[in-house]
């Protein structure tokens, strides 16, 4: 047998032991790292934030060595542009506490002191519908008092929460040591990044063969491209789509406006089938209102969706992930069964990135074939 042969098989035999191990201890391995990951918490959050805010600080930074500093102090334009970057965020957030969320607020409160009606409307059009089919009436007795008591449960916790929110002190030093340490390392790696990845790329080449350094950075860029679009894309997308379905509820005088396109923006972030869930539980409370306006407010949503995905979205965000359909969905699924809420959220930029990665390979492949 020859050396190389041996080698291979070496190698071989290592990844097949390495991945039995890797299967028998998957559990304790996944709370292992559960636990690093919740160790290192405000740093691995410093990094989402940095890498959230280096598009905008990049291009504030870009703009203001042309313009302003003329390519001179660059490590001043970076601060200013950090800082712009971070007073900007404050703002945003500032207008979104001071402006949307007591309306949130105030539509909750109004849709759950009409529930007793809305529960009456929607008892009439189940039981009109019957007859219209020649069905038995359905008894909605026991929905009503399950509706009723869990609404009355939401809005006394709510009022509890309210009442009681100036109170709350636990955790409130954890929460901020978290924030200030999760904000001091997004800023360095921001003012930093360049020599960061350069001293990462340094040791690398240093200890690692030149063909894993090549394989390691390939990788890296096609991880930052695919969470850059899927990024950047889903919120363009969320803040577009709530956006022109609060402007067309205003103009058509949809009830709860507000409350509905923060809903369908927050469940847009959702690839793929987001905003229609959003939409489903839209149309489920306004068919408690008026049954006429829930299904032209689902029509109106079609159109929008059509006309978001279809023009607007194209030209705001560019291209997609270019993940087929079908993987979007299943990425999805498996990304909540086996994560959570942050799993649904993660689930299609990894399918992305396995995807682009195993396509790309194939193709090298073939092409190392066709040549031979």
């Amino acid at each position: 047998m020859s050396d190389k042969m041996t080698k291979n098989l070496i190698i071989v035999i290592t990844y097949a032991v390495a991945l039995v191990l890797i299967v028998i201890n998957f559990i304790p391995i996944m709370r292992g790292i559960w636990k690093f990951v919740v160790l290192f918490k405000p740093f691995f959050i410093g990094i989402a934030v940095a890498f959230i805010l280096n598009k905008p600080c990049m291009a504030v930074d870009r703009f203001l060595n042309k313009k302003i500093f003329k390519n001179r102090l660059k490590g001043v334009a970076r601060g200013t542009a950090i800082t712009i970057t971070y007073l900007l965020v404050l703002l945003l957030l500032t207008l979104i506490i001071s402006f949307i969320i007591p309306e949130l607020i105030k539509s909750i409160q109004v849709f759950l002191s009409n529930r007793v009606s809305y529960i009456d409307n929607f008892r009439d059009l189940t039981n009109e519908v019957s007859e219209l089919l020649g069905l038995e009436k359905i008894d909605l007795s026991s929905m009503d008092k399950l509706i009723l008591e869990y609404t009355n449960r939401l809005g006394s916790s709510i009022t509890e929460l309210m009442s009681k929110i100036i109170s709350i002190t636990t955790g409130v030093v954890s929460f901020l040591a978290t924030l200030v340490i999760t904000l001091v390392f997004s800023v360095y790696i921001l003012a930093g990044k360049e020599k960061l990845i350069g001293q990462c790329k340094k040791v690398f080449s240093t200890y690692l063969p030149k063909d894993l350094c090549n394989k390691g950075a390939y990788i890296y860029r096609v991880v930052v491209d695919v969470f850059n679009k899927y990024i950047y894309g889903q919120l363009a997308e969320a803040f577009i789509l709530g956006s022109l379905c609060f402007i067309g509820m205003i103009f058509f005088r949809f009830e709860y406006a507000l409350l509905i396109s923060v809903l369908i923006a927050l469940t847009a972030l959702v690839p793929y089938f987001g905003a229609y869930i959003g939409g489903f539980v839209a149309f489920m409370l306004l068919l408690m209102i008026s049954p006429m306006k829930a299904i032209w407010f689902l029509v109106y949503l079609i159109v929008l969706q059509q006309l978001e995905n279809n023009l607007i979205y194209p030209r705001v965000v560019g291209s997609s992930l270019g993940l087929p359909g079908i993987w979007v969905v299943l990425s999805v699924i498996v990304g909540a069964g086996v994560g959570g809420s942050i799993g649904v959220l993660l689930g299609v930029p990894i399918a992305t990135i396995l995807f682009n990665l195993l396509k790309n390979d194939v193709l090298r492949r073939s092409e190392k074939q066709s040549v031979k």
